[in-house]
């Protein structure tokens, strides 16, 4: 992979941006239309599988850098990211059953595990946990697909998830940079320039949703990006990446935590994540995903902050975990009294 200039950068954030803002408006014009049921947070009919414009616009961006696709990761990268939203694309037409989706997922998460390699050591500063095999492949797959259902689970409200996405595409870039990593770099770069191009029709007023198409194209691009910055980085990466991305991690396993309590089923759609809680009660939606992308940006800076050391990152993941665990036990318990 090419090391960045400033010349080649601005070409592909340019080219990107621009195609994707353009079939964005194609399918704001004529794609398929979200018809809003009983979990939605919107009102009218609003064109959907918006997704479809990000892949258009990292494939031309891939094109564009002129890589010879003879990169193995590169083409685990594309093709577990090209599967999920294929899977979204189908969802968004045609509803999928739940048990079907997630055993998709799951399959596509182990895929991702078993080519790009399973996370086999959990590292502190002198000290190494070394996995078996078979519970670093679990670990793993559960990592891709909770961070892929994170994302789309995520995605119910104008701007929530492309806005914090970009934020965290950021983070993943100067984590890159950090580590001289120019393959997750480049795809780093790809999915941000996609989503300038993006946020104008999803922000502040959605003319254009993601739709599953978009949210598992986008998890599945940061979780096996994530595994790749992982496995060619330091030790603290390991740590890092949940730290990152928190936010999403504990709104949405916190969720089901809460849902498990409340004997609520698990595969049943609904509307209990905070973001959506905040939603219906009345917060405006760009404030909600303003409040994610700061979540994020934050997470990310704390995560950059500690890179240089693995106990640093751990701790530093430690907290953020307690302290999300913390506020969504008072968030919980203040609606409840309400």
């Amino acid at each position: 992979m090419p090391e960045p200039d400033v010349i080649l950068v601005l070409w592909v954030v340019i080219l990107t941006g621009i195609i994707c803002a353009l079939i964005s408006w194609l399918l704001v014009r004529y794609g398929i239309q979200a018809i809003p049921n009983r979990r939605s947070a919107h009102q009218t009919p609003t064109a959907t599988a918006g997704g479809l414009a990000l892949i258009i616009a990292v494939g031309a961006g891939v094109m564009a850098l002129g890589i010879k696709i003879d990169n193995s990761l590169l083409h685990v990268v594309l093709g577990l990211s090209g599967m999920s939203a294929a899977l979204g694309f189908i969802d968004d037409i045609r509803e999928v059953p739940a048990k079907l989706k997630f055993g998709l997922l799951g399959l596509i998460s182990l895929i991702a595990a078993f080519y790009l390699g399973p996370v086999n050591v959990l590292p502190l500063d002198g000290i190494k946990l070394q996995l078996p095999w078979l519970l670093a492949m679990a670990g793993t797959g559960l990592w891709v697909f909770t961070m892929v259902n994170s994302v789309n689970f995520m995605d119910g409200g104008d701007g929530v998830v492309p806005l914090s996405s970009l934020v965290a595409t950021v983070g993943m870039l100067v984590l890159a940079v950090l580590f001289e990593n120019w393959l997750v770099f480049w795809l780093t770069l790809l999915l941000m320039s996609g989503l300038i191009g993006f946020l104008p029709f999803n922000t502040p007023k959605a003319r254009l949703f993601l739709g599953d198409t978009g949210s598992l194209f986008i998890g599945t691009w940061l979780a096996t990006n994530a595994l790749l910055l992982i496995q060619e980085g330091p030790e603290s990466v390991v740590w890092l990446m949940p730290l990152m991305f928190m936010p999403y991690l504990s709104d949405v396993l916190l969720t089901m935590a809460w849902r498990l309590r409340q004997r609520h089923n698990l595969l049943q759609s609904h509307n209990d994540h905070l973001y959506q809680l905040a939603i219906k009660a009345g917060q405006p939606h760009i404030r909600v995903a303003l409040s994610l992308s700061v979540q994020v940006g934050l997470s990310s800076f704390l995560a950059i902050l500690l890179h240089g050391s693995a106990t640093s990152a751990f701790l530093g993941f430690a907290a953020s975990a307690v302290f999300a665990l913390l506020v969504h036990w008072q968030l919980r318990h203040t609606r409840k009294a309400q």
